[in-house]
């Protein structure tokens, strides 16, 4: 038997040819490749070529993956990098000091006029008091600071040092790092809000 023999046996035995052969049910046919599973369709007898291209896929799969968690961790951190002022966050905590000198004057009450002048000036929270050393969490940063904590030595041996308590806020007011004796002051809730409402906070 020849080629073409051959040919005109294999074309007189497929049922596609013979007028009596159903029509495909296209429909069904799209919706079995869409819906099988390649690998459960074929069984452990994947052809090498189909398993590859699984590979490949899953591959692609993982690298977008991996792709978007770099994205969003990139985001992430530029989010938390960032505070309130949007300046980024400096690395360690901002250290500051009482001052030195005597002060025997009465302070007044804080209010934004009174400490708008000062370069540095939070409202915080006590978080710990170790000997003369407080520090603050930063609740909010009302001028020139980006730091989550302040830790003030205060040197707590002079009868007019500040004194402080754990747990309370405080409105903080500092230039060039240090803190003068009026300048750290217990802030009610109102004295919060009228802080943040004057600085846009």
């Amino acid at each position: 038997m020849n080629d073409d023999e051959l040919l005109a046996r294999l074309k007189s035995a497929d049922p596609a040819l013979t007028p009596h052969a159903p029509l495909p049910d296209i429909d069904r046919l799209v919706e079995d490749t869409l819906t099988t599973d390649t690998a459960h369709r074929t069984g452990s007898t994947a052809p090498a070529k189909t398993a590859a291209r699984r590979s490949r896929r899953q591959l692609l799969g993982l690298a977008a993956a991996a792709g978007l968690l770099l994205l969003g961790g990139g985001i992430a951190g530029g989010v938390m990098a960032n505070n309130d002022n949007g300046h980024p966050a400096s690395a360690g905590p901002l250290t500051l000091t009482t001052d030195s000198g005597l002060g025997s004057q009465k302070c007044v009450t804080p209010s934004p006029d009174t400490l708008r002048g000062y370069p540095t000036l939070f409202l915080g929270t006590v978080t710990s008091i170790k000997g003369s050393t407080v520090t603050f969490r930063v609740d909010y940063w009302l001028k020139g600071g980006d730091t989550e904590t302040v830790v003030l030595d205060s040197d707590a041996s002079r009868p007019e040092a500040l004194t402080f308590s754990d747990g309370e806020r405080y409105i903080v007011a500092a230039e060039n790092g240090v803190v003068p004796a009026c300048g750290a002051n217990v802030a009610s809730d109102e004295t919060v809000d009228e802080f943040r409402q004057a600085f846009g906070k």
